[in-house]
């Protein structure tokens, strides 16, 4: 038999010198071997016996070690050692990196990517009381960035500057007026603790439908009504009802609107500053600075502010200088707390 095999191998060799028979000879090689492997893994189809192929791979320098059965472990596999010089696939990726704040399904027969992006240092700003002055509202409106406009509502010119503001791809909310403990006047849609809860949520979804491109709501003062549990609690069943989220402007500091948002599932967030309380260049730089101190410390900061002259002026300046401040300016729907 040795005879034979020895024979049979210097024919071979002889054949393999021969020029052209070079790739001829390296395609049966290579057939042989899965041949070889074929017959192996035949041999045992239960994986009762342990088969270990320490070998180096001389192509990428990489060591693998078979998968060894665990007799212990119900039959399941147990991978000992896998060492890549590139990294293998697996079914799930560890990355070290906050949570997304949004799940997106993909389908069934696609591959899962995950293309979450968080920046940090992430500042919304939120102009207020937009619908009264048309003047005003369109320079707002052509502010640089990703401002978001809260449009009141049953206004001479809030559907035309909330239509516009949407066209440029801005963010638009309702800037809901809510009873308050100056006693100022709150106008048509305004809602107040002497409502009836058929008369105040017929008002809030009046005033809803009032305002074109909404994704959310905050409140027009409110001192008053943020701080009551009940009306709260039916804004926030509107506005699930909807798909809306609230900003809590804190008008107060006893509030309960962003608790009672987060209890109905309501997509929330508080307010951080407010530019211009004082409408002075001095006054809203302080303020606006204040604004970038607590998004760079915490990661995010949410400022409010109207179109006043002076605010306009001071952020048609200012807004251009963000990134090189490295502070990304992004819609308020961007920062949201969800349930």
């Amino acid at each position: 038999m040795n005879k034979h095999v020895d024979s049979f191998i210097k024919r071979w060799r002889s054949f393999a010198a021969q020029p052209g028979n070079t790739h001829i000879a390296l395609a049966a090689a290579l057939l042989s071997g899965l041949i070889l492997m074929v017959a192996l893994a035949d041999s045992d189809p239960d994986g009762t016996e342990q088969a270990a192929f320490d070998t180096p791979d001389e192509a990428t320098g990489s060591m693998i070690s078979d998968t060894v059965s665990d007799s212990n472990n119900n039959g399941v596999s147990d991978t000992s050692t896998l060492d890549f010089t590139e990294t293998p696939a697996t079914d799930t990726a560890v990355i070290d990196a906050p949570a997304p704040e949004h799940t997106i399904a993909a389908n069934a027969d696609e591959p899962v990517v995950d293309t979450t992006v968080i920046a940090v240092n992430r500042l919304a700003i939120i102009l207020d009381d937009i619908g009264y002055n048309a003047e005003a509202g369109e320079r707002a409106v052509n502010l640089p960035g990703a401002i978001t406009y809260a449009v009141l509502p049953f206004t001479p010119h809030g559907k035309m500057l909330a239509q516009m503001a949407h066209d440029a791809g801005k963010e638009v909310m309702l800037h809901a007026p809510m009873s308050n403990l100056a006693g100022m006047a709150l106008g048509e849609g305004g809602l107040t603790l002497t409502l009836t809860e058929a008369e105040f949520t017929q008002t809030l979804r009046a005033a809803i439908a009032d305002i074109p491109h909404i994704a959310g709501v905050n409140n027009h003062t409110g001192s008053e009504l943020t701080a009551v549990e009940q009306p709260m609690q039916w804004v926030m069943r509107e506005l699930k009802a909807q798909d809306l989220f609230f900003v809590d402007s804190m008008t107060t500091g006893k509030s309960v609107a962003a608790r009672v948002a987060l209890e109905n599932q309501v997509p929330t967030m508080k307010r951080h500053v407010f530019l211009d309380n004082e409408a002075s260049h001095e006054a809203i730089d302080r303020e606006f600075k204040r604004a970038l101190d607590i998004a760079r410390s915490q990661g995010f900061a949410v400022a409010i502010g109207h179109p006043y002259p002076e605010t306009l002026e001071y952020l048609e300046q200012a807004l251009d200088d963000l990134p090189a401040l490295e502070i990304t300016l992004v819609p308020a729907s961007a920062l949201l707390t969800f349930p």
